[in-house]
């Protein structure tokens, strides 16, 4: 794979308008040998079927204000990346204390895609998956919404309804000049899969008859 394995970052090489089908074909089976995954037709299809082949417990969309960005509103990229880390270290501090960067799972596993629209603004797409169980039982989407908008803007958190739509969601971006960054524990374990059971009431709330 490319990149800085230590750091999680994957860098993506730049995308041509146009490409001359040989040429076209030869990289993308380049990029599907570096990902480790079959031979694939197109270079998002080849990340997709990269990201798809876990179990994604949160898939978020993140945006953030023009106050934290330029007068136009497009954010650094550097900075965007910044934010999520805080983001998910706040997540892994919940679950995991302090110093969840040293148990042997390394906290929740993440793959982050940027996207610029048209008017140079960006935003991200992100998947997260927690070791210890569904990450929709283990914390309140609504809580971390809040704490995302209370710190930088807007954004959706919600269930993957299509494990393969979100990771191609994610993917798609690659063939657009985009860069998608991975935890560093990434590929350490296999996450496990959602449960769509209803989560357990809390006993607190539970009222003695």
């Amino acid at each position: 794979m490319r990149g800085d394995e230590c750091s999680g970052h994957v860098e993506l090489p730049d995308q041509p308008e146009i490409f001359v089908e040989q040429r076209q074909a030869e990289r993308v089976a380049v990029i599907a040998a570096e990902l480790g995954v079959r031979h694939c037709r197109t270079v998002s299809e080849g990340y997709g079927e990269f990201l798809g082949g876990r179990y994604w417990q949160m898939f978020g969309t993140h945006t953030f204000r023009i106050q934290r960005a330029g007068r136009t509103g497009g954010v650094h990229p550097e900075m965007a990346q910044k934010a999520f880390r805080f983001f998910v270290s706040s997540i892994n501090r919940e679950l995991y204390g302090r110093a969840w960067s040293k148990r042997p799972h390394g906290g929740v596993q993440w793959a982050v895609g940027q996207e610029f629209h048209k008017d140079g603004r960006l935003h991200l797409h992100s998947v997260i998956a927690a070791p210890t169980g569904d990450l929709y039982h283990l914390v309140r989407f609504d809580q971390w919404h809040k704490f995302w908008r209370r710190e930088f803007g807007n954004n959706r958190l919600e269930r993957p309804r299509s494990q393969l739509h979100v990771a191609n969601y994610i993917a798609k971006y690659c063939s657009k000049g985009g860069e998608v960054d991975l935890s560093k524990n990434f590929g350490g374990w296999l996450p496990p899969p959602i449960s769509y059971q209803a989560p357990p009431e809390q006993p607190a709330l539970i009222r003695a008859e």
